[in-house]
């Protein structure tokens, strides 16, 4: 685990997005953020890149 890394809120939070998932640096969801199912919308996020395409990254320590 990186020491820098923080939690902040769940990727379902967001509404009204298109959305890129990563897990692990993997990716595991991309698409609206209404369509998310549910294990992909309760991952923690610690890193998000906003733009047309809202990015979260997850990692399995924390989740």
């Amino acid at each position: 685990m990186e020491k820098d890394r923080k939690v902040y809120s769940i990727v379902g939070a967001g509404r009204l997005l298109n959305v890129r998932v990563y897990l692990d640096d993997k990716l595991v969801y991309e698409g609206s953020s209404e369509e998310e199912p549910d294990n992909i919308q309760a991952l923690k996020y610690s890193k998000i890149i906003c733009g047309s395409i809202t990015e979260y990254y997850c990692y399995s320590e924390f989740n």
